[in-house]
């Protein structure tokens, strides 16, 4: 009887483990009512596939949906950028079109990954790599600005994803906006590394014209940036200065 009873365990194990598929009968020779128990796991671990299968595809659509909203809001604000005559307004526009082309991107990548167990994680290289041929494109009216980007190839948790993304665009586009004025080049670099000990260095440097940290610290841009360093529970640096170039460097540990 403990045999058998050893048996049931691992196949509760199993189940419990999302690890185990009904199979052909293997307790038909056990003692009597543990066939019918065994036979009741089966049906148990059907039907938690089952849910989970149409939780995935629920999470695909999901994805899919909110992917195609904000591309039309993605669109939209691209039409009133193009249409806005105040310097000012076009950057304000600028901004919020990055930021929702950024959620957009994300979750398209989300809705394109063919495994839809693995839509709680996305491949950071790829989103920024991604994300920095997007703000080329919409900042294509300053050629002679470098843009480059370097990112290893880590899976990154969906709920780390968003704020590091958007603090990846508050940075690039602060200094499009800023560090080269009046048409002046320049280069831009976004890093993303991943240390042995597990924790995560984004940093975005500029050749720019620098600034006062002291003078410019509580703009919204910066409020932001520190707001997503503090949802990723890690440390954000702002380093500038007059005539050297400004570095964003943000630390955060790597979720397990």
């Amino acid at each position: 009887m403990d045999f058998w009873v050893t048996k049931l365990r691992e196949q509760a194990a199993q189940i419990t483990m999302g690890n185990y598929l009904p199979a052909e009968p293997a307790f038909t020779r056990g003692p009597p009512g543990i066939f019918e128990l065994s036979q009741d796991l089966d049906a148990l671990a059907r039907t938690l596939a089952e849910r989970e299968a149409a939780h995935q595809a629920l999470s695909h659509e999901v994805h899919h949906r909110v992917k195609n909203n904000l591309q039309i809001v993605t669109s939209l604000l691209s039409m009133q950028v193009n249409a806005a005559k105040h310097p000012a307004v076009r950057e304000a526009l600028g901004r919020a079109r990055a930021r929702m082309g950024a959620l957009a991107l994300i979750h398209r990548m989300l809705y394109e990954q063919s495994d839809l167990g693995s839509q709680s994680s996305i491949d950071i290289a790829r989103l920024m790599t991604e994300l920095c041929a997007q703000l080329r494109l919409w900042h294509r009216d300053r050629p002679g600005i470098e843009f480059s980007c370097e990112a290893s190839a880590v899976a990154v948790p969906l709920d780390s994803a968003m704020p590091l993304t958007l603090l990846a665009v508050e940075a690039v586009t602060n200094a499009y906006a800023h560090a080269f004025p009046q048409e002046s080049k320049g280069s831009v670099t976004l890093h993303y590394s991943v240390s042995d000990s597990g924790e995560a260095l984004l940093a975005i440097v500029d050749d720019g014209i620098g600034f006062d940290c002291g003078s410019d610290g509580s703009s919204m841009g910066f409020q932001l940036i520190r707001g997503f360093a503090h949802q990723l529970g890690g440390k954000v640096e702002i380093i500038s200065m007059v005539g050297a170039g400004t570095q964003v460097r943000l630390e955060y540990p790597v979720a397990d």
